[in-house]
């Protein structure tokens, strides 16, 4: 099967929002939610910081499933602390013996293979930590809907902005100047990972704040 990520919406220099699934070395499965990157058909980018168990079962197989969903319990569940088993299938690795797992109701999933991982230092005002910089191939897809879309956080802030948008002009001045910070925070995460049908969505949506008056 050819290998080629835009057949679920995922498409070169974009970043979505996805669920890790790995597998440590007794056997037991972790799930946890990233942002990852698309490099181009058929590879991908993860940046995960060290001292998980994501980044250690990463570095011990060198494989691991990403896991395409919109369903919310499953990433507050990994997110808190991982999915359980029973939302999870398991298959044989075809590379050796050992075992993968993946969402059972994600609408696809694709088996990921390792091909570099750089480990630096990142310091900031709050604390010093490594992090992991991780190119990786795709080497199966699986698409159990032919309706999936990939969740990129772009579109949720360009809705919420959308909404308070909305409302500015029937609210009082104490909200009106928490829609525009949420407005900024909205635009921050735009600018960062959406598209550029959402980045000139937001700053049409600014320019017009800006002709009512508004400082932004």
């Amino acid at each position: 099967m050819e290998i080629d990520l835009t057949k679920i919406g995922m498409y070169e220099d974009q970043q979505y929002e996805v669920i890790i699934t790995t597998i440590d070395k007794d056997g037991n499965s972790n799930a946890a939610p990233f942002g990852l990157r698309v490099l181009n058909d058929n590879e991908v980018f993860l940046r995960i910081f060290e001292g998980g168990n994501t980044i250690k079962n990463i570095k011990d197989k060198e494989e691991f499933i990403v896991n395409i969903t919109n369903d919310p319990l499953m990433f507050t569940l990994s997110t808190t602390n991982t999915i359980p088993d029973e939302y999870l299938t398991r298959i044989p690795n075809k590379a050796n013996t050992d075992e993968l797992a993946y969402l059972t109701d994600a609408d696809a999933y694709f088996i990921c293979e390792v091909k570099s991982l750089k480990t630096t230092l990142r310091e900031d005002d709050i604390k010093s930590s490594d992090v992991n910089y991780i190119k990786s191939e795709v080497v199966e897809l699986n698409i159990k809907n032919k309706c999936v879309k990939p969740m990129n956080r772009a579109i949720h802030a360009l809705i919420e902005a959308l909404v308070n948008y909305s409302r500015i002009n029937i609210v009082d001045e104490d909200t009106q100047k928490y829609f525009l910070e949420r407005f900024l925070e909205s635009e921050r995460v735009i600018k960062r990972v959406g598209n550029e049908e959402e980045k000139e969505s937001i700053q049409i949506l600014k320019e017009d704040l800006i002709n009512q008056g508004f400082e932004i």
